[in-house]
This record gives structure tokens, sequence and C-alpha cells, in this order.
């Protein structure tokens, strides 16, 4: 799998839902995923409406809309919400295995769950999903994964700012507080998983300055934590997109 076909930029650039969604799917299948889902509630004071799009199976959609069911099987939906790293399927399917057994009849055999908050209560769910299983589709989706969180950070703020009509040149800008070379490496690493230690030998710094940076740049951000600071620099163009 090539990094270099997963570009962000043209999910940030959307500037409608069916422009995102096109950009979204096409940057999931260049993951090699064939499917994607995404839902989130992203207007704050009003949790009911949902920003929702995805190109599940047809017949997958039938079925779960005739039973009142979530178009994610079993309870992976709830507990990929109450989770702040991405939540493997294989993780769930052992205590749904009816869901996911019938999941698969339709070609959703596994997947993977990135959930995403905002700072005023927000909320999205991205997952990726595969039509095949095995130990070769665990082992894709595990390499994966960091590109996962990026791009699931990228929708949320695309889908974010036009649930809220806001133009993306309106993003203001930190002044003084802007991130510094190191914060936005060390920023951009953390994103994709890495941890401290593999951060340090990565960009041949201690593990101490490390989480200096990281916590400069949450406070530079106001950001809770370094998914939430992720979303924040994507929006103020703080950090590279692609």
């Amino acid at each position: 799998m090539s990094r270099s076909t997963v570009r962000l930029k043209q999910i940030l650039v959307g500037r409608s839902q069916p422009e995102l969604e096109l950009a979204a799917l096409q940057t999931a299948r260049n993951l090699g995923f064939r499917y994607l889902a995404f839902c989130g509630a992203l207007c704050p004071g009003d949790a009911r409406r949902e920003f929702r799009f995805d190109n599940l199976p047809a017949q997958w959609h039938r079925h779960c809309t005739t039973r009142g069911r979530d178009l994610l099987p079993g309870s992976l939906r709830r507990l990929a919400l109450k989770e702040v790293t991405p939540l493997l399927w294989c993780q769930v399917a052992p205590e749904s295995g009816r869901s996911f057994a019938v999941a698969r009849q339709y070609g959703l055999a596994t997947g993977v769950s990135c959930s995403v908050r905002g700072p005023q209560g927000q909320w999205s769910l991205t997952s990726f999903a595969l039509a095949r299983s095995g130990v070769a589709a665990e082992r894709h989706i595990a390499s994966a994964l960091p590109v996962c969180q990026l791009i699931a950070c990228a929708i949320h703020h695309a889908a974010a700012r036009i649930a809220e009509r806001k133009p993306d040149h309106a993003a203001p800008r930190l002044g003084n507080g802007l991130l510094s070379e190191r914060e936005s490496q060390c920023l951009l690493e953390s994103a994709r998983g890495r941890k401290t230690s593999e951060i340090a030998e990565i960009l041949q710094i201690s593990q101490r300055t490390v989480a200096f940076h990281l916590a400069n740049m949450r406070r530079k951000l106001d950001a809770a934590n370094s998914r939430h600071a992720v979303t924040k620099a994507f929006s103020l163009r703080l950090i590279a997109a692609g």
C-alpha cells in the first residue's frame, strides 16, 4: 500500500456534500477499502441532525431499513463512539456474532471505525470496510490505521464546515501562536498513530522533547487531545493536507 496514493486535500476543499462524498470514497478506495460509511452530528446544539453518506451495498441498506437497524453491524456504532482510538470490527464481532455473520453475507466482511469529537459536542464516525476477511485482510487494516485516522479527521472537519455552511477560507489564523515546524511534525506523527518513543526516533529528538512539543501545540490550539488538535490544525491549514 502506498501512502502517496492518499490525498486529503480533495476532502478538505470539498464545498458540498456530493464533492466531499466523492473525494472521501475515492480516497478510501485508494487506500484499499471497498466501502466507506460516514455519519456525524456536526451542528452544535442540534444533536439529532446527522450528516451521512456511504457506498455500502444497496441490499444491505434495504436489509437494515426494513428491520430498523443501524447500517453498522451489531453494537459497533455504540461501542466505536465510546473509543478515542480506532475500533477494529474483529474485536467486536465475537459478541455480536449473528449480526456480523449477516453483514458478511452482504459483502461487509471486516473493517475499522474511527470516531472524532469536536469541542462543542460534535461527533462523527467514519468506517472503512472490506469485502474479504482473514489474516491478510486484518493485516491490511492494521497497516492502514494511521492513515484511516487522518482521513476520519479530514472528513469530520470538511463535513462540519459544510454542515455549518462556512466557506473554507473563513477559518481564523492564530497570529503569533502558529505551530512551529517541530510541533507540526510531532502532531502529524501522533495523528498517524505513532507513540512518543517512535516519534522521537523518527525525528531524532528525545521523548521528553516530543512530549513538550505535543503539549505546546495542544495549548496553542486549545485542543483537548491530539485528535482534536489534528482536526483544528487541518481547519487552520497549519499542517499539510497531502
